[in-house]
């Protein structure tokens, strides 16, 4: 069996409703079977509330379970909730990437944050964040999906997220897994 590692926070869990659930990891798992690549199998390695740094303390157990794919989401709590300083998390993420194999990789930047509901939250900061994710993969030579870009370029991001304002909705999820298959599929075919 084929395996991806979904490591990171809360948005690596599927968090519906206050509830963890496996909708990402049928989304991703649908769309590479529809895209004519069955037979792959999600390890969940998303824990709600972490920051990069909590993420770092579980490294060993994600690298222990030799996965396929190895897609690492940090970001969102550390610019919302730990208001962790930028080059903190740069460094972090530095060292979660490095301790796979580049061509398994696959960074995802945080994303938009309706600031109507999460007041505490800054979409100027997210993007900084965003950005920090993006030259990481880019200095370590991994593929990263842009997520803030990806939901702020539609007319109404707010759709893709539930009532929270911070974790995606049904279609926001379903948005996520495609963009997260389309590019295992990329790496598939170049491979």
């Amino acid at each position: 069996m084929k395996t991806i590692a979904l490591y990171g926070d809360s948005l690596m869990t599927g968090l519906m409703n206050g509830e963890t659930s496996d909708i990402l990891n049928q989304y991703v798992v649908n769309e590479l079977a529809d895209m004519g690549f069955p037979g792959y199998e999600i390890l969940e390695f998303g824990k709600r509330g972490e920051g990069s740094a909590e993420g770092l303390e579980r490294l060993d157990e994600v690298v222990a379970a030799n996965a396929d794919f190895v897609v690492i989401c940090f970001g969102t709590n550390d610019s919302v909730k730990h208001k962790d300083p930028i080059d903190v998390y740069g460094d972090n993420l530095r060292k979660l990437v490095g301790a796979f194999s580049t061509e398994n990789v696959i960074v995802l930047t945080p994303g938009y944050v309706n600031t109507e509901i999460r007041t505490e939250a800054s979409n100027d900061r997210q993007q900084e964040y965003a950005e920090m994710a993006k030259q990481v993969a880019k200095d370590m030579g991994v593929n990263v999906i842009d997520l803030y870009h990806h939901m702020t370029i539609y007319p109404a991001p707010k759709e893709f997220l539930q009532d929270d304002g911070l974790h995606p909705s049904d279609e926001g999820y379903h948005f996520l897994g495609a963009l997260i298959a389309r590019d295992i599929k990329n790496k598939l075919l170049t491979m």
